[in-house]
């Protein structure tokens, strides 16, 4: 697969060279930038309407884009899986997993310096963040609103770990509660990796069957604690459905938790399985051009299921739409595999919509706290479909200019020093 995915040929491409190799899974995958800009968007469009607009945001449903978090947790196990799947097919049994040390290097860097700096921003500057639990507050930018001074609290929020406190979640930033459900995957991933490349060397199984079996744990543990979620949510101390997914209870934080979640990562990983198995032609071109075909096919009939799931088994919501979102994937980046050009990654990856999917980090995390300081000042407008849309055009431009600053004095400087750092241990 090369950056642009120019190639017409559909045969399985064999690095020539361990630099070539290095070089082909360094390689951008097109398309998923723009995904991710896509995504991000979505989400401020569904706080912003349902915060300062709510009976026209009720009107035109609105509040779906919301789902769009989900897609975000299939693309991160889609994109961390990768290597690993790569590294377990292609170099036989006495392979070695990518370097643990590295990946946590990378994942830090990812992640922490944009979050504190943020952070620090809206607690000590701004003071803008929750000091109680959001869910219990009143959407008027003001009640419940300032800086966190509680040792613990703000301990629990620095360390990016408030959500697994009843009393602190949905504290500090809003929405950085699924950095820290993120994490919790970081974190799990290097374990099922020492299983997969441990069960790769000690028997002669097909390495893709070995593969799939992270994501089979992911998914049979996320399946069980939704099944599990009904029992949790009597002790939470509450019928209201949405205190039970974000009040300050012991429901909440189970709901929040990697728990009832890994089965969205575990579907992005799936999609890794597939795609490596197409780039590396263990499935032919015409089993690739089905799989994108029926992937296709499969994500309307999938969603008419998602929206029954509403009616018999709430909890299993976001698992349906984890599906919908492995299968839009894999409708992307299938081509790619093959080493063809694909309209629609073309198509996502224009400039705009490419750059908002890599300041997307910093967008997520600025977006809630700008929404609330724009709502402090004045500007945001009444409940009317104008207003609505007045809404989203000042807090997508406000946002995209903050995020713009903290991607370049932060994200990226941290990154690249993670990048050096780990080059100068390898060399």
């Amino acid at each position: 697969m090369t950056t642009e995915a120019a190639k017409d040929s559909a045969a399985p491409r064999t690095p020539s060279s361990p630099t070539e190799d290095r070089k082909h899974k360094r390689a951008r995958i097109i398309g998923l930038d723009g995904i991710r800009g896509l995504l991000c968007l979505s989400i401020a469009i569904t706080h912003v309407t349902g915060y300062y607009t709510k009976n026209t945001a009720d009107t035109w449903k609105t509040n779906l884009f919301g789902f769009s978090l989900v897609y975000f947790f299939v693309l991160s196990g889609f994109l961390l899986f990768l290597p690993y799947v790569r590294n377990l097919v292609t170099a036989g049994a006495s392979t070695r997993m990518p370097d643990v040390r590295d990946y946590a290097v990378h994942r830090l860097a990812r992640i922490m310096p944009a979050y504190l700096v943020i952070f620090l921003i809206v607690n000590f500057v701004l003071r803008l963040s929750y000091i109680d639990n959001a869910a219990l507050m009143p959407d008027d930018a003001r009640t419940g609103i300032g800086m966190i001074t509680d040792p613990l609290e703000l301990l629990a929020n620095l360390a990016l770990v408030q959500t697994y406190f009843p009393a602190y979640i949905q504290t500090g930033i809003g929405p950085s509660w699924s950095l820290t459900l993120e994490y919790a995957f970081y974190l799990t991933l290097p374990a099922l990796g020492c299983l997969i490349f441990r069960m790769r060397r000690h028997s002669r199984r097909n390495p893709y069957l070995v593969a799939v079996v992270a994501p089979a744990v992911l998914l049979g543990i996320g399946l069980l604690g939704r099944a599990l979620t009904p029992l949790v949510n009597r002790y939470g101390g509450t019928s209201d459905f949405i205190l039970l997914n974000w009040g300050p209870n012991i429901a909440a934080v189970f709901t929040r938790s990697i728990l009832t979640n890994p089965d969205n990562f575990a579907m992005g990983m799936f999609a890794a399985v597939v795609f490596v198995a197409i780039e590396h032609g263990v499935l032919s071109e015409r089993a690739g051009r089905r799989i994108r075909t029926l992937s296709a096919a499969a994500i309307l009939p999938v969603l008419v299921v998602g929206a029954l799931m509403f009616a018999v088994a709430v909890s299993f919501v976001t698992a349906v739409v984890g599906v919908v979102a492995a299968l839009m994937i894999l409708v992307v980046v299938v081509p790619l595999a093959r080493g063809q050009r694909s309209k629609l990654a073309r198509a996502l990856d224009i400039r705009p919509i490419r750059y908002v999917g890599e300041i997307s980090l910093s967008a997520y995390l600025w977006h809630f706290p700008v929404l609330l300081l724009l709502g402090r000042l004045g500007w945001m407008a009444g409940d009317t479909l104008p207003g609505m849309l007045y809404n989203i055009a000042v807090l997508l431009a406000v946002t995209i200019l903050a995020a713009s600053v903290t991607y370049y004095l932060v994200e990226k400087p941290a990154m690249t020093y993670a990048r050096a750092k780990t080059a100068r241990a390898a060399s």
